[in-house]
């Protein structure tokens, strides 16, 4: 168990700069494995990335047959991942081992919501970054720390105040701004920069605000 991330990872990223070598579908790891570089640190078991499906050279279905060919494991079966995926542009399915789970998040232009449209402006602005001394695509800073802001939970809040604290003076706050402002999470950008340390306190705030 104690190397089974890396090890998970190494499956992942293996099998993900393949597909992008094959079929051009782009990906960048997102969510608590990115906490040692960009927040403050703590343990997690699960890998979330995003990837870009080129439909006119790899379908879901197709998709979903390589990685079953590559021995990642589902959660239930396959077919059930597979229908699950179509309404909600989300897999999810273990590594080989069956000890790390991977939220596999499929980027769907047509949703204009605010969940939705942070998954093409990561792309765009998608780093190389070593994790475990695995080279990846990976959100920036200033994405992560807006993704965040986006699913606005206790520990999203918490990851994204760690952000702010540890690269404040590196972050482009222009960029921050303008997308805040483009997603709609205004409200609580203003908060985070407020310098308020306490997520309690935040989420007090933001809903009476």
């Amino acid at each position: 168990m104690k190397n089974s991330l890396p090890i998970a990872l190494k499956q992942l990223v293996r099998f993900l700069e393949k597909c992008e070598k094959e079929f051009g579908s782009q990906y960048y790891i997102v969510g608590g494995i990115l906490v040692p570089i960009y927040s403050i640190f703590r343990t997690t078991q699960d890998i979330d990335f995003v990837i870009d499906l080129p439909i006119k050279k790899i379908s879901l279905q197709e998709y979903i047959k390589l990685l079953e060919k590559n021995n990642f494991k589902p959660l239930q079966d396959w077919r059930s991942a597979e229908e699950l995926a179509k309404e909600t542009k989300l897999l999810q399915y273990f590594d080989e081992q069956e000890y790390i789970k991977f939220d596999n998040y499929i980027i769907d232009r047509r949703d204009k919501s605010k969940f939705k449209r942070i998954g093409p402006l990561g792309l765009e602005r998608r780093i190389k970054e070593k994790l475990f001394d695995i080279e990846c695509w990976v959100e920036s800073k200033e994405d992560y720390l807006l993704s965040k802001l986006v699913f606005g939970g206790w520990q999203d809040y918490t990851d994204a105040l760690g952000c702010w604290l540890r690269f404040n003076n590196d972050l482009n706050k222009d960029y921050l701004k303008k997308k805040s402002d483009e997603l709609g999470i205004q409200k609580e950008y203003r908060l985070l920069i407020s310098g308020i340390d306490d997520p309690d306190e935040y989420f007090k705030k933001l809903n009476n605000y």
